[in-house]
């Protein structure tokens, strides 16, 4: 009898079990997405190549990716991407990894735009990381003008490459520098995704953020450091009427973040969004005399 010819099939299995092995979360859907990544084809034709041969190679590929998995090193990193409202960004070490979670604040900023019901509406990104709020934004508003900022340089090589490879490159200005530090004039919309994590629960999140960088999780004591220093700066960011500021947040600083925003801003209108986990994730600082279409109950994201 002759031997067997390992198949697509085969490696996907081997790659299933390693991964669940390991407890690795979503094992069977990460196991497709490795082996996709390795062959070089999206998940519709590795599912229609089940049967075919190995590729030279491929089986010792895909034993290195999942030994970096195994150890809990973000997908993301490993095949050097990933998908922010339906499109592919790259990421690295050097910045976050986006999550689901970020683009509730795609879709209030576009509600806020909408509502100003004019061209040209100028927005900022504090906190940048990987560009995919300042990146989606722009695709999204092609008649928008925008500004991204971050303290890291790094940070912004890959913000900076992201832009260039979705075409938007020369209408997102990258800013190096802390906070809104580095921007000048007025927004009608700024977004900010700063680090919210309190330091003492840095040690009980999951595995995968041991791999990501500290600086943009870490968000001292009470999760307000940074969130805290951006809020006082509004008054001076914020265009006036209809304008708008959207900050991610973690659910047990909603209040701190709620009430630091009335005091900065008394004549602001304050409302958090859930995000699909029904946990409270979008803060959106608005000034009160906005439309009042923004206001209507139907309005929800």
């Amino acid at each position: 009898m002759g031997t067997h010819q390992r198949t697509v099939g085969d490696l996907l299995r081997a790659a299933r079990a390693t991964l669940t092995g390991a407890s690795v979360p979503s094992a069977a859907l990460e196991g497709e997405l490795l082996v996709s990544h390795v062959l070089g084809v999206d998940r519709a034709r590795l599912l229609a190549s089940l049967r075919d041969a190995l590729p030279v190679g491929a089986a010792e590929h895909l034993n290195r990716l999942l030994e970096r998995r195994c150890s809990r090193e973000p997908l993301a990193y490993i095949t050097g991407r990933r998908e922010f409202f339906g499109r592919d960004f790259a990421v690295d070490p050097r910045v976050l990894v986006p999550r689901p979670e970020t683009e509730l604040l795609v879709e209030r900023g576009l509600r806020v735009a909408g509502r100003l019901e004019r061209k040209g509406v100028r927005i900022a990104d504090v906190g940048t990381g990987s560009g995919v709020l300042a990146i989606t934004l722009a695709l999204e508003l092609p008649d928008a003008e925008v500004w991204a900022t971050d303290s890291s340089p790094d940070a912004l090589d890959v913000a900076r490459a992201n832009g260039e490879m979705h075409g938007v490159g020369d209408r997102v200005t990258w800013l190096p520098g802390a906070l809104s530090a580095p921007l000048s004039g007025r927004f009608d919309l700024v977004v900010a995704n700063l680090p919210y994590v309190r330091t003492g629960a840095l040690r009980g999140l999951q595995p995968e953020l041991s791999h990501e960088p500290k600086s943009a999780l870490d968000g001292g004591p009470d999760g307000m450091r940074h969130i805290g220093l951006f809020i006082r700066e509004l008054p001076e960011l914020l265009t006036g009427p209809g304008a708008a500021a959207l900050i991610e947040i973690d659910p047990p600083i909603e209040k701190p973040v709620a009430d630091m925003a009335r005091e900065a801003i008394p004549e602001a209108e304050i409302r958090v969004w859930p995000d699909l986990a029904g946990l409270a994730r979008c803060a959106e600082i608005t000034f009160r005399d906005a439309s009042a279409a923004d206001r209507n109950p139907a309005d929800s994201p």
